[in-house]
């Protein structure tokens, strides 16, 4: 890779295809990408993340809008293969993560309860369950409107939309309706998704009202996993919902670097990549 000079040193300057991956993985955890805070991430020029924006939205990876780009919004739930859902614009499970998720839903409980937030894992993860389904009855809980709909496929789930007001970007129930619902729920594993997590910070989301919900969803759970993009490992988002003693294990879907890794282990936090599906969390529950 190849550097410029950058102030009083260098930077990394990227690929277009580096640029692209930077910029959909930041769409996937944020649900939002701001030219100027991109640009000042990528070291690039304000004009070259347009560029970049206007291409990923031909090829429909995302849909611009006043000063960035936002994802494409899912227009319908139907399917060519039985049992597979997929909708527009959210992805399907790819194969980076496919194994990663199967790992993770044969450790999750099978039968009893599970809670399941929203993000572009937990919708995959959701795919990954319609594929595989349940022996026993299990019932899950969720404030996401997508995966609430993917899983009501499976005749042996019991599934609950916790209801509330609709996120129009990430279509997640949100509010005082929401958060009434999650306070009289109690599950066996209550899996979040957090946009942000660091060693500092704990665990964050981009607005108060999503942080309320996860924040709730902690609450509700006997046990705690934080399900994440490698994007959001180690960069804390806007507002703290859970410090991480009180998460049980935490999931990382991609491909984190291992030294971001490495801040967490030092931390007596294992994290769980396609590496190694397996680690816990040493802290209030363990």
């Amino acid at each position: 890779m190849t550097t410029r000079r950058a102030g009083d040193g260098t930077a990394p300057v990227l690929t277009p295809g580096q640029r692209f991956e930077r910029l959909l993985a930041w769409l996937d955890a944020e649900g939002r990408i701001d030219v100027s805070d991109a640009a000042g991430r990528l070291g690039v020029a304000q004009e070259t993340v347009r560029r970049d924006l206007k291409l990923l939205e031909s090829q429909a990876k995302l849909v611009r809008v006043h000063g960035g780009a936002v994802e494409v919004e899912p227009e319908g739930l139907g399917s060519a293969v039985p049992g597979l859902v997929v909708p527009p614009g959210s992805g399907a499970v790819v194969s980076e993560d496919r194994g990663l998720l199967e790992g993770l839903w044969a450790e999750l409980p099978h039968s009893g309860t599970l809670l399941l937030g929203t993000g572009r894992l937990s919708l995959e993860l959701a795919h990954v369950i319609v594929l595989a389904p349940p022996d026993d009855d299990l019932t899950v809980v969720t404030n996401s409107l997508d995966v609430g709909l993917v899983l009501s496929r499976v005749s042996r789930l019991s599934v609950y939309n916790i209801g509330g007001t609709v996120s129009p970007r990430t279509r997640a129930q949100e509010g005082d309706w929401a958060l009434t619902e999650l306070r009289r729920v109690h599950t066996d594993v209550s899996v979040v998704c957090p946009t942000g997590i660091s060693v500092e910070h704990g665990l964050s989301q981009p607005t108060p009202a999503a942080a309320a919900v996860s924040q709730a969803e902690v609450a509700a759970g006997s046990r705690v996993l934080a399900l994440v993009e490698a994007a959001a490992l180690g960069r804390p988002s806007f507002v703290t919902f859970a410090g991480l003693d009180e998460i049980d294990q935490i999931v990382v879907g991609g491909d984190p670097p291992l030294a971001v890794v490495q801040e967490f282990t030092e931390r007596d936090v294992t994290c769980t990549d396609h590496r190694s599906m397996a680690g816990t969390v040493r802290g209030r529950r363990s």
